[in-house]
Formats: structure tokens, sequence, C-alpha cells
């Protein structure tokens, strides 16, 4: 999302007038005041994403625009583009018009008869006249039905709760609001006052949710020092499909699925949520390479650096839970084997490196296909990975002198608690000075290449063993036994027959299935659903075997062999050794910030 900038001395203000007085409609309606405008044509262009990385065209539910001039009268209005209408005035003018907004996510805006939140880019447009629109200073009034109030990060009217101000379009658009009866909540942490606006219901304690959010603040400020804001705004939404989070300046919004709170090991996912969005206002927010703000919101804007900015984010999510007391060691350690099992699955890491899975995240980041596990590699998943790479790296070269989270609070030092980005070879040249000597190697294989990150040999330093197995569906390891046949596919069961999802390649069905294949029988036995096949090949079939599927492929039954391949290891983990070196045990503390001996006796 954007990055504010300072407020234009001077300049006329924006008023935006939201109506939200009609919800059970699902139709905002907005009226925009402007003033001192010039004589001549003027543009109004809506964005087209508004954080996620991808289009998302939000014009397509605005209805009703008019313009009136300042005694009233209609103004002509011409549509340019998908986002922008013309017209033309000279002093003032108001714009009216509608947004649909039935759609519940973090990006988008919903309004029903429970409560209204809107994400600014979805519904503001912004004065697009090259001549400092985006830079004028912002009004916003709120009119909601009787009883509703509102949570945001902007500031407020002290005479009207209602009633809000930004200092530019770009901090108004960075700013999402609660509106509605929602549970409010609040703490302080170094003297910063943090609300949490709470809509919906599940099966969460509200008051060990505040307490550990609470914990999650408090462990990511000790990491950079300090908190860079006078206040902040977590809004959480609970409902059957609200998941994800997107992170803002000075607030976050977090969707969970409203019975993710329960048992153990959900609840751990939904904290990994908030300490992530909450982590991104460092690094995004104000750590970021200089083409992320401000932002051009007509087009998808590039870089190669979301592995830093999103995957150190997952990397440092889960550890500063660990840090926090929230995660456990068995805890952390269980979500690192599972991020490695779940990255060594994946043929696409031999196939793109870091960088340009980051560039390239506008052409489908949020809509994989069939084939995206064997072409792409995900900078979220890697790029957490990379960052523990990374981090083991820098204390290890430096003695445990230093680590990757001085090369965080050096960025933010430099650059972000100013306001700038900073261009992209910086974060290497930031990361070499913290390391005290040349990373081009690791940055070369790892991010800029396909080669395999050194797992094993970096947690070694840590006092840490990486053990790949295969287990049996029960779960028992198997580690003298023989190895598994494998099919090497992904698939489910729709209407009692198993539908090939993906066919790994390399792997043994690669050219033989299709995503979309429904297997109906194995070696002339039906296949009743996707676990069945899974378990057939497993219990009754070696390595090597040529095996009969027959399936339907459009509505056509045909038969297809292959030669099943060896199944990879499907059970990781990552586990102390027994007797560490007084160097592993210095790293390990120094790493996760709890003591080798305390964890001896930890449980999740």
């Amino acid at each position: 999302m954007p990055h504010a900038r300072s407020e234009s001395p001077g300049a006329a203000p924006l008023v935006y007038t939201v109506d939200c007085t009609e919800p059970s409609r699902h139709v905002y309606r907005i009226s925009l005041a402007l003033s001192d405008l010039a004589p001549g044509p003027h543009r109004l262009t809506l964005p087209v994403w508004a954080g996620y990385y991808e289009i998302e065209d939000f014009s397509r539910h605005v209805f009703d625009l008019a313009v009136r001039g300042p005694s009233g009268n209609t103004v002509a209005v011409d549509k340019v583009s998908k986002n922008t209408w013309v017209f033309e005035a000279a002093g003032t003018a108001t714009v009216t018009y509608a947004v649909y907004a039935f759609d519940l996510g973090t990006s988008r805006s919903h309004l029903d008869d429970t409560h209204a939140y809107w994400n600014g880019g979805t519904l503001f447009f912004y004065l697009d006249d090259g001549d400092g629109g985006k830079e004028r200073p912002v009004r916003v009034r709120v009119r909601a039905p009787d009883g509703w109030y509102a949570s945001t990060a902007l500031a407020g009217n002290p005479d009207d709760p209602m009633q809000f101000h930004a200092a530019n379009y770009d901090e108004l658009v960075d700013s999402p609001v609660e509106v509605g009866t929602h549970r409010r909540y609040t703490f302080t942490v170094d003297g910063k006052r943090h609300t949490i606006a709470m809509w919906g219901e599940g099966n969460q304690d509200d008051a060990r949710l505040v307490r550990d959010t609470r914990r999650i603040v408090e462990a990511e400020a000790h990491l950079f020092g300090g908190l860079p804001y006078p206040h902040y705004t977590f809004i959480f939404h609970l409902a059957e499909r609200a998941t994800g989070g997107l992170e803002h300046k000075n607030s976050t919004t977090c969707g969970f699925e409203r019975f993710s709170f329960q048992p153990a090991a959900r609840y751990r996912r939904a904290l990994s949520l908030i300490a992530h969005e909450f982590f991104h206002l460092w690094n995004v927010k104000r750590i970021h390479p200089d083409m992320l703000g401000p932002f051009d919101y007509t087009q998808e804007v590039h870089t190669h650096l979301l592995w830093a900015l999103e995957g150190f984010t997952s990397y440092y999510a889960a550890l500063l839970l660990k840090r926090s007391g929230l995660y456990s060691a068995a805890d952390y350690l269980e979500a690192l084997a599972e991020d490695v099992k779940r990255y060594e699955s994946q043929p696409g890491r031999f196939v793109m490196d870091l960088a340009r899975s980051s560039f390239d995240t506008w052409l489908g980041e949020y809509h994989p296909n069939a084939d995206t596990p064997n072409r792409a590699m995900s900078y979220y998943l890697k790029g957490s990975l990379v960052g523990l790479a990374l981090d083991l790296e820098i204390r290890g070269r430096t003695g445990g002198q230093k680590s990757l989270d001085d090369v965080l609070r050096l960025l933010f030092q430099r650059y972000g608690q100013y306001g700038r980005g900073f261009p992209e070879p910086v974060y290497q040249e930031a990361a070499e000075e913290v390391a005290g000597g040349s990373l081009a190697q690791f940055f070369g294989r790892y991010i800029n290449g396909v080669d395999p990150l050194p797992l094993d040999a970096l947690l070694a330093t840590a006092g840490l063993t990486l053990t790949r197995q295969t287990a049996d569906p029960d779960g028992s390891s198997r580690r003298a036994r023989r190895p598994d046949a494998w099919l090497g596919i992904i698939s489910g069961t729709e209407g009692g027959r198993a539908v090939v999802r993906t066919a790994y390649d390399p792997g043994p069905a690669a050219g033989v299935l299709d995503p979309g294949d429904q297997l109906v029988a194995l070696n002339g036995w039906r296949i009743p659903s996707a676990e069945a096949l899974a378990e057939r090949v497993r219990a009754d079939h070696r390595p090597g075997d040529q095996i009969e599927l027959t399936l339907f492929r459009r509505d056509r039954l045909i038969p297809r062999r292959l030669a099943l391949g060896t199944a990879p290891p499907n059970q990781y983990r990552v586990e102390r050794v027994a007797h560490p070196t007084p160097a592993q045990r210095a790293t390990y503390e120094a790493w996760l910030g709890s003591e080798w001996a305390r964890d001896d006796t930890e449980r999740s």
C-alpha cells in the first residue's frame, strides 16, 4: 500500500462524504466536494489495485456518477478509460457516485446490515490533473445508521467522531475504515495507543487474542527499538471465509475463518497472520525499494525484492512468536520443518529464482494454475527460508555479533524512518556491510539462482538436525523399510472419483495424466477416492511397477499406462542435538531468544 507524503501547504482539501445509511442494499453513496479548480478539464481516477499484487479494476463497481457545478448545474462527464472520468469546470464542483460493495476481503469493501468496511482504493477517486491533486489534504465525513461508530488509523475530529482527515490521498487510501457496532479493545505499548476493532464471532477468546496481540507488538517493537507511529489500529474480521491480511502504515486488516482459533495449532496460525501483518509496518511500509511508494495506482508496480519484503516478513512472524513465548521451541521447529517440506516438494524451485518470482508476481501469485508447482516458486515460502539461511549465515560469519536483525535495523535507520525508498542493489549492500564481507555467492546461488538451500549445514550451526523420512498414513516412521511407490500427482475427490489436480514434472505421471482427469480404475479395479488410490499405490506396489489407470478425459473413457516412481519423503523434522557445543548453544539462544536448557523441558 502507499506511503503518505506531507500535506501540500495551502492546498484546498478534497472533502469526501461516505453514506452507508442503507446497508441492506450494499451500496455506498459518495460525494466528493472539489474547490480551487483551475479552468479546464479535470480527471478523476480510481485505482486498479490496492495492496495485493494483482489488478482488481475496482471501477467495475462504480455507477451513477455525476458532476454538478457551483450553481448546481449538471456538468458533462466523459469516461476516457476503464478507471478515468473527465469533466470541465472552474472553481468548485461536486462529484456524486455509488459503489456496490459486497465483497468481503482485506483489499475490497463490504457493506451489509452488520457493518461497513472499506479499503480506500476501492471507493475514492483522486484528482489526476498533474498539479498535485493527490497531495491535497483530505476530509472524510461518514454517515451511518444510528448507533454505529468508526475505527480507523485516520486522525479524527474531536467535535465529531464520524469525521476524519488525512494529509493527502496516499494516507487516505492507506487507512481502512471499519464502521458498525464492532467490539473495541485498547492497550498501550511504549506509550502508544493500540486499538483492536473486532467484527464477527467464532470460537475466539477475545481477551486472550487482545493479550497475545499485545505480546506480538512488544516483541516486534523490541527488535526495532521502538514504534514508529503515534497510534495503531487492528481491524479483525471473523467470518466464514474471511482469510488473509493486508498491511498499512499505521493499521492492518486481518481476516480469520470464524472457527480458526481452536485447537492450539490453528490458533498459532492466526497469531502468525497478525505477527506477519504487523511486521510489515516496518518491512514494506517503511523499509522498501524506491518503486514501492509513492505509487502509480493505474498499473502494476514491479520489484525484484518481494522475497525480502514478504518472505523475510514470514520468517520473522514465526521467529518473533517464538521469541515472545507465544510459540514453544517445539511449535517453532515443527512449523520450520513443514516449510522445508513444502519447499522441497516443489519442482519449481529448480526453475524459478526468487528475483524473477518477485518481479512476476503480477502474473498470477494469487491465482496459481495446475502447473504452478512445476514452474514457479513462491517468494513467501522460499523467501522465508532464505531469511533463515541469511540470518544464520551472518551469525556464523560474525561469531554471533550480528544477524539479519541488524540488516533490517540498518535499512530502517538509513531509509525507513525518513520515509525514503532505496535502489534495489542497496539490500545486498546492507547485508554485506553487516556480514563484514561479500555475499555475492549467497545472492547469486539462492536468490538470483536456483541452487538448493544449504539448510542442513546452517541449522547444524544452531545445534539442529533436519531429518527427512517416509511415514505411514498413521504417522509412524519407517526408516529402514522399502521405499514407497509414487504416482506423482496432487489429487482430490469429486463425486466419488479421484481427480488429478497437478502432475509433478518431473514425475511418473508427467506427460501421461492431465489436470482434470477423473481416475476411475487402477488395474481394472474401481477407485472410490483420491485417498483410496494413494493407499493402494503405497500398499500394493513397488517403485518401477507398471500400472494401468482407466480415466475419463473430457468425457471420453481411456486407458493410460505408466511406471511408478519412488515416493519422496513425507515427514520432516527439525530437532535439537543431544549434546550441543558451546558455539551451537550460543547461536541457538541468541537466534531464538531462549535458553537451551529451558527449551529442554518446554512443552507445546
